[in-house]
């Protein structure tokens, strides 16, 4: 922590430009927690900025977790950022009513943030603690986290995990921000579309501190169409390399394809690697729970009857009360709806569906399935052509 007061009261902060030698006069005096009253040690280290720290074993309300250099470093520079920015800043306030300590808080005139660097592990029951603890104090919360956390697996691609995906709860599905320290660059993911576990499509923006401004960081970024061309070859790498490591619901789905089709595993259709922007409500992989809307497609195709949006919902419904489907947030079921119509007009656009009446379809034509990897590529290229 950067904050301390003083026998009298009076606030310091080690934020600004302090140097060691500067801090190291500090300790010539003694140095309270401003939330606990409870005597602090000034810390001048190799490794990290000059910081307050507790005496052990004391317990401190305000205080949630080890603090590294890297977040130290991260915080300063938001801090100085923010004043740079014009607003009114305060670093690690204690909120009475919230009974936290959020890293910063910052007033525009507009509205009043609450930002949080975030580098270490969070619980999801403990990240929405902390958002509705600064909601009910009348603060907008603003997460970014460290940009330690952030891996990139292609030019589209990242590994997001459980932490990432909370995150992009509290943030109403819109993108995550990331900040790193030592690039002094903020880092926003947006367009978020899984593919599978721990491979996910996103579009990436960087905005170096000093061009970012406030409405960069918090305002709600608006969805941009994915990259066709990276999706493709996310799809050719899956048809090179599927059957690996199958999760339970992937292997129920390669084993349906087979026994109903006869169709193996990296020969997969097209029309079950759709990216519906919705299609984060799932955690199965997108060829697990468009796998088994297409199924039930074929068999309704098979009979000559009309297929309704209600009832694809319905069975995506019934595949996740059965456990064939994992969804990955269980508090949103109305997106559901929302990524099974996304993915009906994306086949109606392809002529794979005909809308006849309101969300009521037919199959376009008769469906011929390709029948060698040639055939499949182009099929694959017809889908996901720029």
């Amino acid at each position: 922590m950067f904050s301390a007061v003083n026998a009298d009261g009076r606030l310091i902060q080690l934020a600004g430009n302090y140097s060691k030698e500067k801090a190291a006069e500090l300790r010539k005096k003694r140095w309270f927690c401003p939330v606990c009253k409870s005597e602090l040690d000034i810390k001048l280290g190799r490794e990290k900025l000059p910081h307050f720290a507790h005496k052990k074993s004391r317990l401190c309300p305000g205080e949630s977790e080890p603090e590294s250099e890297y977040h130290l470093e991260g915080k300063r520079q938001l801090f100085l950022w923010l004043k740079a920015q014009g607003c009114t800043v305060s670093l690690e306030p204690y909120l009475t009513s919230a009974g936290q300590r959020p890293d910063l808080t910052a007033e525009n005139g507009k509205e009043r943030l609450a930002i949080e660097f975030q580098c270490a592990n969070l619980s999801a029951d403990s990240l929405k603690s902390r958002t509705a603890g600064l909601k009910n104090a009348g603060y907008r919360p603003v997460w970014i986290i460290g940009a330690k956390r952030l891996k990139r697996l292609a030019a589209h691609f990242f590994r997001l995990s459980a932490y990432h995906w909370q995150f992009f709860e509290v943030n109403s599905f819109s993108a995550l921000m990331f900040y790193c320290p030592d690039a002094r660059s903020f880092y926003k993911l947006h367009s978020i579309t899984p593919f599978y576990t721990g491979y996910s499509y996103a579009g990436l923006t960087t905005i170096p501190l000093h061009k970012a401004n406030l409405k960069d960081i918090c305002h709600r970024e608006e969805r941009h169409s994915v990259k066709l061309s990276s999706w493709r070859r996310a799809v050719a790498g899956f048809r090179t390399k599927s059957g690996r490591f199958l999760s339970e619901d992937a292997g129920l789905i390669r084993r349906l394809f087979y026994e109903r089709h006869q169709v193996a595993f990296p020969f997969l259709p097209s029309e079950v690697f759709i990216p519906v922007s919705a299609g984060f409500v799932f955690a199965s992989p997108v060829f697990v729970w468009q796998g088994h809307l297409y199924l039930r497609l074929a068999e309704l195709f098979e009979k000559g009857a009309p297929i309704r949006l209600s009832g694809m919902i319905q069975n995506v419904r019934h595949n996740i009360r059965r456990q064939e489907i994992r969804m990955r947030y269980d508090s949103h079921e109305h997106l559901i709806g929302m990524a099974v119509k996304q993915y009906a007009d994306f086949l109606c656009l392809q002529d794979f569906l005909r809308e006849t009446e309101n969300e009521v379809y037919m199959p376009s034509s008769q469906q011929k399935r390709p029948q060698t990897a040639e055939e499949l590529r182009q099929r694959d290229r017809l889908f996901f052509g720029e």
